[in-house]
């Protein structure tokens, strides 16, 4: 059985999209009951990471602390907690539930510029998951990083979302060579990418989603 850990959120959504496009059957593991998910193809239950895997194959993570755009920047210490508590230690410990149950292929939403030693709290964190997923030995493991997501959100976009877009659109065009990986990109981009570096084109490996390009981790 192939999982879905996130269907809620932007590119959660669109991961829904996909999967169905490409027929491919899935159970969505969510919080709270979605219209766009018959009850066959969506379980609700309030701590996710209670539930119990059976004979996991293919599984995507796309969760995550819901931060506002300034605190990618800086976090307070109780908005620190509660981030680390979601984007560090129950996606850890749903990666080693669907690992013991049988998973194969990981393929998980984590953030441009994810490094274990960056000064960025945000950063910070993500980096160090993907460490230890990468310890995990996952036969497949994919990492999407991408910079700002653009596409239709559940809530209204606040003020520096705004800003931040409407800076994308002046700067994203200078970004280039090395620095494209920054610029924003849309949620159903990397949606589509994850779907196709999960499957069988591509060989066991870890791999890498910067912008628009897939490369191999090492």
């Amino acid at each position: 059985m192939n999982f879905l850990l996130g269907s809620t959120g932007l590119v959660g959504s669109l991961l829904v999209q996909e999967l169905k496009n490409n027929e491919e059957t899935f159970l969505a593991i969510n919080r709270r009951k979605v219209d766009y998910l018959s009850d066959d193809e969506q379980v609700v239950i309030d701590e996710i990471d209670n539930f119990n895997f059976f004979d996991a194959g293919k599984s995507y993570i796309s969760l995550g602390y819901p931060l506002k755009w300034n605190e990618l920047i800086f976090m307070k210490k109780e908005t620190k907690k509660l981030f680390y508590k979601v984007d560090f230690e129950l996606i850890l410990n749903l990666a080693k539930k669907l690992k013991k149950n049988g998973c194969h292929t990981l393929a998980i939403v984590s953030a441009v510029g994810a490094n274990k030693s960056s000064n960025n709290y945000y950063l910070s964190i993500k980096g160090k998951l993907e460490e230890e997923l990468l310890r995990m030995g996952f036969s497949k493991l994919i990492f999407a990083r991408p910079g700002h997501l653009l596409g239709k959100r559940e809530k209204p976009k606040d003020f520096g979302t705004h800003l931040i877009e409407l800076f994308g659109k002046i700067s994203d065009p200078f970004l280039i060579g090395k620095l494209k990986k920054f610029r924003n990109i849309q949620a159903k981009m990397v949606a589509e990418l994850l779907i196709k570096v999960s499957s069988e084109e591509y060989k066991d490996d870890t791999y890498i989603i910067e912008f628009n390009k897939i490369k191999k981790l090492t």
